[in-house]
């Protein structure tokens, strides 16, 4: 008798120490919607949360910047049904269910540097600027 009291007293402790993990609240924060153009399928964002890339119907991948601001759109395989992306964020992981294949696609962000006023070494309207920091070494 004295052990099954033991076991009971036991198991009353128990259930009101954990029983404070039960009543925490979530509070829902700000939040804002983005206007898609297409309907959305899956989506995925970089480990770093910079990007968030939105698998649509028609074979549309959407970039999406931290803004919130679309900045492309990839054209890719009308029958992909999953996305998914690497760690860094530099490869698409794209699974199409109707062709049994996995498509990785290689990604790569061109950033445009404003070089305006700064000096320069060759034609001023080439097509393709190198920009060497050397005086920050």
């Amino acid at each position: 008798m004295r052990l099954f009291r033991d076991v009971c007293i036991l198991f009353l402790v128990m259930l009101f120490s954990f029983s404070t993990l039960a009543l925490a609240e979530v509070e829902k924060g700000a939040s804002r919607t983005i206007k898609l153009e297409a309907k959305p399928i899956d989506m995925t964002t970089t480990a770093d949360g910079k990007y968030t890339f939105v698998l649509a119907e028609g074979g549309k991948v959407l970039i999406i910047d931290g803004s919130g601001q679309v900045k492309d759109t990839l054209k890719v395989s009308e029958s992909a049904m999953s996305i998914g992306t690497s760690p860094d964020g530099s490869f698409l992981l794209l699974a199409d269910s109707a062709a049994n294949t996995l498509e990785i696609v290689q990604i790569s962000f061109v950033v445009d540097i404003d070089v305006t006023g700064l000096p320069f070494k060759g034609p001023a309207d080439a097509p393709v600027v190198v920009a060497v920091f050397s005086d920050y070494q």
